[in-house]
């Protein structure tokens, strides 16, 4: 079951916000923008060891995107600030 999202350009809008989920899982994220434009932005990815914070993860926001919430990721988001307007599938 995939869910679409709309992320307005210049904004940023959270993908993933969890805590308390310890089970690992994985989504594939497919980002359109208008055609003929490219996507571009950027993603911020944060996770945390139990309660321990780890480093958020900065990446380049690009057309497909898998992201990975492992065993000990207690809180997990991800926030993505497209250039321009973006629908986001998340599967």
């Amino acid at each position: 079951m995939a869910r679409t999202l709309l992320c307005p350009a210049g904004q940023w809008t959270v993908l993933f916000d969890h805590a308390f989920v310890q089970l690992p899982r994985t989504w594939m994220v497919v980002f359109t923008a208008p055609e003929g434009t490219p996507v571009s932005g950027e993603v911020i990815e944060k996770r945390s060891a139990w309660i321990f914070s780890q480093p958020q993860t900065h990446a380049m926001l690009t057309e497909q995107m898998v992201f990975t919430r492992g065993w000990w990721n207690t809180f997990y988001s991800v926030r993505v600030k497209p250039t321009v307007d973006v629908t986001a599938q998340i599967r």
